[in-house]
């Protein structure tokens, strides 16, 4: 088992907090234009990360009953932003990938995500942008790291 870091709780703590903050924040004019309710967003988020996943696998994941999931999949599936195919392996699986529309969705948001997110920078100090832009590498690869133990 690695040592852990001491600065490890710290990390985790602000990450954190920067999750819960990010949509409150920086993401809060997107959910206005675009409104998805919770579970649907969460739904995306995870299919734009793991297209192909199947409606129980997707439960799974997310923690979430797979009637629940099924409801948001059909809610998703009518506006265009998600679509249901059959596994080709075994029949009785559906398979659910976002549609171009849905990450046409994701890529306005993130461009708005991004415009907030520069006017917030603004106000930090320059050497605390200069780190934050190095750590953008390294905070990806821990996201693609956490991302492999995915459950």
């Amino acid at each position: 088992m690695p040592t852990s870091l001491p600065w490890h709780r710290e990390l985790s703590v602000v990450l954190h907090d920067l999750a819960w903050l990010l949509p409150r924040t920086v993401g809060a004019v997107a959910t206005r234009e675009e409104p998805l309710p919770a579970s649907e967003l969460e739904i995306m988020r995870l299919l734009t990360r793991r297209p192909g996943l199947s409606v129980t696998e997707v439960a799974d994941r997310l923690g979430l009953r797979g009637t629940n999931v099924s409801t948001a999949v059909g809610s998703l599936e009518r506006r265009g932003l998600l679509e249901r195919t059959p596994d080709e392996h075994d029949r009785r699986v559906v398979r659910v990938t976002p549609t171009r529309a849905a990450m046409g969705l994701r890529d306005r948001r993130e461009a708005r995500w991004g415009e907030a997110m520069a006017e917030a920078l603004l106000e930090l100090a320059p050497d605390d942008l200069t780190r934050l832009q190095e750590a953008v590498t390294a905070l990806q690869s821990l996201a693609e790291g956490l991302s492999q133990h995915e459950e």
